[in-house]
């Protein structure tokens, strides 16, 4: 697949264009939160958000409006509009007819949120619940590295294709699933970490090792964190500390 950028995404250099737009994007996020530094900024970088983005879109603000984008007709305000503030839903035809929105791409300062509650490191394993687009999964692999894993789970079959498209594309290859994210991914366990962006909980503690954490950002507005919880589950020390009945 080719990206719009001017070459394929795997291997490619980034055009001064994109490299200009990402670091605006990147010093953006001291607008909303504490700057996005080390190896979160530097994921940032190395996973640009126009690969997840489709040319047909919505721009989504605070107050619940949405200005649509299209790369084809207007690419100078789709690319304004990517590498904004903003999250993005990705367009789907309605069974009634019509044009609905779904996969919502969230803003730049709430994925760095959600990267920093999770603190994800090298070498770990992570359960996602709720691919969407594959940018926050790309994200995640690039935090992990080559010793650590991924496993995302994705309840829509049409979101999950597109997400995989996204992903092979931009040379990365976590482990994703279509299905149910309430009932994890026991086989890929345990995990380090859970991100859940969709979905209702039921098992994932169970899959997770002690002193695991989970972020369930489901409260999350169009795209906005500012409602995510983060659980740190019991470590081993504190099971060995329990008395024996």
């Amino acid at each position: 697949m080719s990206r719009h950028d001017g070459g394929t995404r795997q291997g490619s250099s980034m055009l001064p264009h994109i490299a200009w737009r990402l670091e605006a994007m990147i010093a953006a996020i001291a607008e909303r939160r504490a700057p996005a530094t080390g190896p979160i900024a530097q994921a940032l970088r190395k996973v640009p958000r126009h690969w997840f983005v489709p040319s047909q879109g919505l721009a989504l603000d605070d107050d619940g409006g949405a200005v649509p984008i299209d790369r084809d007709t207007d690419p100078h305000g789709w690319w304004d509009a990517v590498y904004s503030g903003s999250p993005i839903a990705t367009p789907r035809p309605s069974e009634r007819g019509g044009t609905a929105y779904t996969c919502v791409n969230p803003a730049p300062s709430a994925v760095a949120d959600l990267l920093e509650l999770l603190e994800v490191g090298p070498g770990q394993r992570v359960l996602e619940v709720g691919t969407g687009s594959g940018w926050v999964t790309a994200l995640l692999c690039r935090l992990t590295g080559e010793a650590g894993g991924v496993t995302s789970i994705e309840s829509d079959p049409a979101v999950a294709e597109a997400a995989g498209r996204n992903l092979a594309a931009a040379g990365i290859r976590p482990h994703l699933f279509v299905g149910e994210g309430a009932r994890g991914c026991p086989e890929r366990g345990p995990y380090d970490r859970v991100l859940v962006l969709a979905g209702s909980p039921e098992s994932w503690t169970g899959q997770t090792r002690p002193g695991a954490v989970i972020v369930d950002a489901r409260d999350g507005h169009a795209g906005h964190t500012g409602h995510a919880h983060r659980t740190v589950t019991p470590s081993a020390e504190y099971y060995s500390g329990l008395p024996d009945y």
